[in-house]
């Protein structure tokens, strides 16, 4: 679907028979950073950070864009993959954005990345890339319409596209 400028719409559903906005992937973003400490290391007498911690920050993060893109409180359905690229250093700075790529009815597809960042260097790496499934919960804790996503950018067209693929196989899978 397409708004007649070119940029596409996913659709979504109404609710109370009125049609819900859109909103774009950069509107869900979320970013947060922590600084890695020894009580964060994996106690395998190297220097890198569990990889427990990073799951938890990756989930709150991506929780963060759900959120903002529902309007509302949303959890998590599923962790569809944590690629672990290169091992987090105790010292290093770790960031994460994430944003929403994908919905359905009331469920979104969120797209996080992790950077870790050297503060004595100010070398960053990509360390990280998951991919999580979140619903959105109404008032009455129960799945909730969430609005339609407007894709922008190829790059919004891309992950869309990864997200729907990702999507297909795990409805499948469950079925």
């Amino acid at each position: 679907m397409s708004d007649g400028s070119g940029v596409a719409i996913q659709a979504a559903p109404s609710t109370n028979g009125r049609q819900m906005k859109g909103k774009t992937p950069r509107e869900s973003e979320a970013i947060i950073a922590d600084l890695m400490m020894p009580s964060q290391a994996n106690g395998l007498r190297t220097p890198s950070i569990f990889g427990g911690v990073v799951m938890s920050m990756v989930d709150k993060c991506a929780a963060l864009s759900a959120m903002k893109h529902s309007g509302g409180q949303a959890t998590t359905l599923s962790v569809e993959r944590i690629l672990f690229k290169e091992p987090i250093l105790v010292g290093e700075l770790v960031e994460i954005r994430s944003h929403v790529a994908h919905v359905g009815r009331t469920s979104m597809s969120v797209v996080a990345d992790v950077y870790a960042e050297d503060l004595r260097t100010g070398g960053r790496r990509h360390t990280n890339e998951c991919w999580l499934t979140f619903v959105h919960l109404g008032d009455d804790g129960k799945p909730a319409p969430v609005p339609p996503l407007i894709l922008e950018t190829e790059t919004d067209h891309h992950l869309h596209g990864i997200a729907a693929r990702r999507r297909e196989q795990m409805l499948a899978e469950r079925n």
